[in-house]
């Protein structure tokens, strides 16, 4: 059984399987879907995008954060509305906002000329349990509102911190995260080793897949 805890009570509404309402533009599109249906080709029939909306957990913002960052790529300051240290377990939370110096990754792989060199790290109170022989892939959210931040990707393991790095896109100026903000992703994956090949289609496949709906 994979599990997900909360140290913070209440926050225990923060995490949550996703699902395509979650969004605003999907919500949109929804209306403009219903006026346009009879048109062709609509965002709101695309299985590529509808799989992904529906599959996995979110993990959204309890608090405020609002992030200030002074134009030399580096820098940044932050003021949230509650101060996770003074909670009874915050040795382990520590402060909600945290980062990683560009020493940690721009050193080695330089970040976009629009993205902060350090990462900032949300510092969840959420954990997780992922059973054996799977790993929890945390990614950024799948077509998501926001386009100030990106979250970083890798699988996490056994008993794990569900902690968010984030790579900043506003390199000069403030910006606040509204509490409730969708900030990461997660899939459960299965271990498995499996045979691979790489061929060259032909008529047979051409009929496979000549009905198949295209993304």
């Amino acid at each position: 059984m994979l599990k997900f805890k909360t140290f913070i009570p209440e926050t225990i509404d923060t995490l949550h399987p996703i699902k395509p309402i979650d969004f605003k533009w999907f919500n949109k599109a929804i209306e403009d879907f219903k006026l346009n249906k009879d048109k062709g080709t609509h965002i709101i029939r695309c299985p590529g995008v509808n799989s992904i909306l529906q599959t996995g957990w979110i993990q959204r913002t309890y608090q405020e954060i609002k992030i200030t960052t002074k134009g030399d790529k580096k820098s940044f300051t932050c003021a949230m509305t509650y101060n996770q240290m003074n909670h009874k377990y915050g040795d382990l939370l520590c402060h909600y906002v945290s980062d990683h110096p560009p020493e940690m990754l721009d050193k080695f792989k330089p970040m976009n000329d629009y993205t902060l060199k350090t990462i900032i790290k949300i510092q969840s109170p959420w954990v997780a349990y992922v059973p054996k022989g799977y790993k929890l892939l945390q990614m950024p959210v799948s077509y998501s509102d926001e386009n100030v931040f990106t979250a970083s990707i890798g699988f996490l393991k056994d008993k794990c911190h569900l902690n968010v790095p984030i790579y900043w896109h506003k390199l000069n100026g403030e910006h606040i995260i509204q509490k409730g903000t969708p900030i990461c992703q997660y899939l459960l994956i299965k271990d498995s080793d499996f045979d691979t090949s790489i061929e060259i289609a032909n008529n047979k496949d051409y009929n496979l897949f000549k009905n198949v709906e295209v993304n």
